[in-house]
């Protein structure tokens, strides 16, 4: 059994089982009870910081119904063993007193530190339901026999290569999950678990956000930007309601006020690459043909005509300025 790096964040997340110190200790009693009951009369000659561990794991497992630090911690603590921590969780384990699953390693794509999750805590039966746990092929498996029959002779060999393959996956995100209509792919697989049935309206909301800015724009979104953004909007909303408490209308108010924003941002990088698009002038054409003689010299005296005309303004000019000049000196 494999604990996503997000299962395990909503596992940490979940509401406390004990609200006072009073609770907190009746719970710790009880699961003690449980354990010295496993080991009978062996439990008093442990070692008395064997004895402070379970203690401490007891302790641990009263609030969420599960004790996640690192065998190596307890052995630290208590000046014992990571070894003789593992041989008590064995043998909580082998009488079906805990169920041990791991978490995913940040290192490398395997199992990393255990998880051990007891099972008369009274959060048990929600995170068996979350997890997909079968107590009882756990329990069982190691004490059933396997039936041996002598091989038959006459008996056909079947090849085995055409047989159905049965892959046994226990995670609960390998079960079949009833998809919502009318909510991408991806986002009923991210999202199904934590919203179920209300993820519907929540991507209703970004839906009537993305025709909004459709009609005040004139743009037509795609498929792909309308899914990009919902589920941008959706985690967004997804990490604020872990810290906060809000009802599910404010967060359909808030995730689409979120898609809106962003649909908004999307517009205007759209607008202003075609702005961009727009100052691109066209490139002016030079034809290079060759022009008869006759054009040529008509053109070559309207040439010079124009720049008699250009030689003549500029002299009039200058007879104007030196004139004005001789002016403003005799006033002077």
């Amino acid at each position: 059994m494999l604990i996503l790096s997000d299962d395990f964040a909503r596992m940490q997340n979940y509401e406390s089982y004990t609200k006072t110190k009073d609770q907190q200790k009746q719970m710790k009693y009880k699961l003690l009870e449980i354990v010295e009951s496993v080991f009978g009369d062996t439990f008093t000659r442990l070692k008395l910081e064997t004895r402070d561990a379970i203690d401490m794991i007891c302790f641990l497992a009263t609030n969420k119904g599960f004790v996640y630090a690192k065998d190596t911690y307890f052995a630290k603590e208590h000046n014992i063993s990571a070894r003789t921590i593992r041989r008590v969780m064995k043998t909580l384990e082998d009488a079906g007193k805990i169920v041990k699953a791991h978490r995913s390693s940040s290192k490398h794509n395997g199992r990393g530190a255990a998880v051990y999750f007891f099972i008369d805590h009274p959060y048990f039966t929600h995170w068996k339901e979350y997890f997909g746990f079968d107590v009882q092929a756990d329990v069982q498996a190691e004490s059933a026999e396997i039936p041996c029959e002598s091989k038959d002779v006459d008996r056909k060999k079947v090849s085995t290569y055409y047989l159905p393959n049965n892959y046994i996956k226990d995670h609960f995100m390998y079960k079949t999950i009833p998809f919502i209509k009318g909510v991408p792919k991806l986002i009923n697989q991210t999202f199904k678990p934590i919203f179920k049935e209300a993820l519907k309206d929540l991507y209703l909301r970004i839906r009537i956000a993305s025709q909004k800015v459709c009609q005040s724009s004139s743009i037509t979104l795609s498929k792909k930007d309308i899914h990009s953004v919902a589920y941008e909007s959706i985690h967004v909303l997804f990490t604020y309601i872990k810290t906060r408490s809000m009802s599910f209308e404010e967060q359909c108010k808030l995730v689409y006020h979120i898609a809106l924003n962003k649909f908004n941002d999307l517009v205007k990088i759209e607008d202003k690459n075609d702005d961009n698009e727009s100052v691109t002038l066209p490139r002016k054409i030079v034809r290079k043909e060759m022009l008869p003689d006759w054009l040529q010299k008509q053109q070559a005296k309207v040439e010079a005509t124009e720049n008699e005309i250009d030689l003549c303004r500029e002299e009039s000019e200058a007879e104007e300025m030196d004139r004005m000049k001789a002016i403003l000196a005799h006033y002077a």
